[in-house]
């Protein structure tokens, strides 16, 4: 039964990093390891011997996850500790690059998987003014939270490095505590000449989260959210507040542990990592849940910088949140700190909540709460099946917040949560070709709005070889604690650490290892599954739910769809728990084990997102013969039709000219939109009608320089 709004349980409703009062007791066996790694390892600046007790925390959990009968996780519990040193680097795989690459005797370079190579220029020469900023950056949120951002370090490099591609310098790396912090921090960084890049997690993919050179040799100020993180119910649980700062597993814990009759908003690939929810409204992410659309929402508290009429650049508030207590100004209004504002009341209702101090459920308001906090059409547009596609980074719908990549500072936003389903099944579906598993998306799948399914993941042959030729570790590691484990984020710290040693080879290492051990380890799938996999080459893992009969009508659909296209379709349902964890955790570790298994095999490649239309989902045309991929991997959010692809080249080829074909072809030759979720950042260039929506929105282009194939000189000049 969901969780009312009394004065007991809305006080366990709210979480804040290091004073929770919120405790989620689903995943209560993590929370230790979790607050012990925190104060060894936070930002990755722990030293070996703080490392290795993180580590030793942290395997801990490990042996505490729940036991099962079978010898895999028995198998996993006695191989933690081989597991917490191999592995840890694998969890990072899926967005980690090395920045170095070989250059080969006929003129190319060898390029790792995960994002083209680039280089940094000496950071610029700093004023007076951005001197002293670091003065005054102290006083506004302390000297243990100001990092001076031009030196790599263990510190710094976590901020620095991009997950994928890029890596630059930073003036200096801010932490803020409180929300109106924010304000002074963007407004003494603008007013000292520099540009300001907001920064969650830093798990985006194509370099839009990490610094990059200005043209004009502006110093970039990085204001990294990571502590911001409170998440609080509103209107009972139907929607949630969410500070930029909070992650996606987070979410989805807290949700689970306090309203078990609904879900969060977005799943990803990546939610392990437990990327911000406010990354995902700048991006458009969209994720595995067909039923509610990618990460979208009208309501927010965000901050841009206009000119005001004398040309100064001043900072501008926009609350659009809707919610009771935090509605006193609405819609854009000038930033002040005055005590009473909005944006201190906010503070200071996180505070008095995590404190156990104020026990209140607040509603959404007559005004902007009446707008949207998710993509509520979505359902009927993926069922229309016609040339558009579902969903891409430049679609330019909806509140100035979504799909801003950077160039407005979200500070807050509302998310719908979703009923869950009365019950649902979980099947491994094969088909004989790519014709029938499209013509079963279209008549079984995408029938009408109402009986979408949950999820449904489609992975080609080659996905499936790679994957278990080197997932495996990663792949039994998140089936025993679970995707949305706090050990797998506690993972990825200790991995950037060694990561940023001046180890020779240090960025590879893990891989490597990860390569060489995984014929040791059990397969991540069922051996039935297994068995499946070899016979056929295309792959669906489908959840269904039962919403009002959804179910029975899908099944009887799926019936007559295996009666009419007899021998060219398997169907294994799940019977366990444990068989549906091992369907996630396979599909999740896609990426990361194409990167593993590039470096294992001494191959080099490239990954792409794109949206082809809703009546299509045939393969692109890619170059034959010697230029021809060694493996292309082709795995997609199959009801939305949009499409990761992994592919590896031999040593030699030109992989840059080869990305090139493959975006003309998914663009000019099929009529698709790339990128679909990963965001622009500096990899792809947007369209016109984007650009011109973001230079609105940031016309002084102190905000996210650069993103999207913007011009990174101020007002955009030149």
């Amino acid at each position: 039964m969901m969780i009312s709004g009394s004065r007991r349980c809305a006080a366990m409703m709210v979480q804040q990093r290091g004073r929770s009062s919120m405790r989620l007791v689903k995943t209560s066996h993590y929370h230790g390891a979790s607050r012990r790694l925190k104060s060894s390892s936070d930002a990755t600046s722990a030293s070996p011997s703080k490392i290795s007790e993180a580590a030793s925390a942290t395997s801990g959990a490990l042996s505490g996850a729940k036991a099962a009968p079978r010898s895999t996780e028995d198998m996993m519990k006695q191989a933690a500790p081989i597991v917490l040193g191999v592995a840890a680097g694998f969890f990072i795989g899926r967005t980690s690059v090395p920045e170095h690459h070989h250059h080969h005797h006929d003129g190319h370079d060898h390029v790792v998987p995960n994002g083209m190579p680039r280089t940094c220029c000496d950071a610029p020469e700093i004023t007076e003014e951005q001197t002293a900023l670091f003065t005054t950056l102290k006083r506004i949120v302390g000297k243990k939270n100001i990092i001076d951002g031009r030196v790599d370090s263990t510190e710094t490099l976590p901020y620095l490095k991009g997950a994928r591609l890029g890596r630059g310098s930073a003036l200096y790396i801010v932490k803020p505590k409180k929300l109106k912090q924010i304000i002074e921090i963007v407004q003494q960084s603008i007013d000292a000449g520099c540009v300001v890049l907001v920064q969650g997690q830093n798990t985006g993919l194509t370099g839009g989260s990490v610094p990059r050179d200005q043209e004009d040799r502006r110093p970039t100020v990085l204001i990294s959210m990571r502590d911001l993180d409170t998440i609080f119910p509103i209107d009972d649980g139907k929607r949630v507040v969410c500070l930029a700062g909070a992650g996606l597993a987070t979410l989805q814990n807290f949700i689970q542990g306090y309203f078990p009759d609904r879900e969060s908003h977005s799943i990803l690939g990546s939610t392990f990592l437990n990327p911000t929810t406010a990354a995902g409204v700048a991006l458009g992410s969209g994720g595995t849940q067909c039923r509610k659309g990618p990460a979208f929402t009208d309501r927010a508290l965000y901050l841009k910088v206009i000119p005001d009429k004398f040309g100064r650049s001043v900072v501008k508030v926009v609350n659009t949140l809707g919610v009771e207590g935090f509605d006193k100004e609405e819609g854009e209004l000038d930033a002040h700190l005055r005590h009473d504002g909005d944006i201190p009341m906010l503070d200071t209702f996180v505070d008095k909540v995590s404190s156990g101090h104020d026990y209140s459920m607040r509603k959404s308001n007559g005004t902007y709460g009446k707008h949207s906090a998710s993509d509520t059409d979505y359902k009927n547009r993926l069922c229309a099946h016609n040339e558009d596609v579902s969903r891409f980074n430049a679609d330019t719908s909806g509140c100035e917040c979504n799909r801003s990549e950077g160039k407005v500072l979200i500070l807050a936003s509302v998310h719908d949560t979703f009923q869950k389903a009365k019950s649902a099944k979980t099947f491994w579906i094969s088909f004989d070709s790519l014709e029938t598993a499209l013509k079963y998306r279209r008549e079984v799948c995408l029938k009408t709005p109402e009986d979408l399914p949950v999820s449904m993941e489609y992975l080609d042959r080659d996905s499936f070889d790679v994957i278990d030729q080197s997932g495996r570790i990663l792949g039994n590691v998140i089936k025993t604690v679970g995707p949305s484990s706090p050990v797998v984020g506690n993972l990825w710290k200790f991995k950037l650490w060694i990561e940023s040693l001046p180890v020779a080879g240090a960025s590879t290492f893990a891989d490597k290892l990860l390569y060489t051990f995984n014929p040791i380890f059990p397969s991540v799938l069922p051996s039935e599954v297994m068995e499946i996999g070899k016979k056929y080459d295309h792959h669906v893992a489908i959840t269904v739910g039962d919403y009002d009969g959804s179910l029975n009508r899908f099944m009887k659909r799926m019936d007559d769809f295996r009666k009419s296209e007899e021998g060219k379709v398997n169907v294994f349902e799940c019977s366990s728990k444990k068989q549906e964890s091992s369907f996630t955790a396979f599909r999740f570790i896609a990426a990361p084990a194409f990167r593993t298994w590039c470096i294992g095999t001494g191959n080099q490649g490239f990954s792409v997102d794109y949206a082809l239309p809703k009546n299509g989902g045939h393969v692109p045309d890619l170059a034959s013969g010697k230029d021809a991929p060694v493996k292309r991997m082709r795995y997609s959010h199959f009801a939305c039709n949009v499409v990761h692809e992994d592919l590896a080249f031999a040593p030699g080829v030109d992989v840059h000219k080869q990305k090139m074909v493959l975006k003309k072809n998914v663009e000019h030759g099929c009529g698709g939109k790339l990128p679909a979720e990963h965001g622009h950042g500096t990899e792809y260039h947007a369209p016109k009608e984007t650009l011109k929506r973001w230079q609105k929105m940031d016309p002084l282009n102190v905000m996210n320089p650069g993103v999207g194939g913007l011009s990174t000189k101020y007002k955009y000049d030149g």
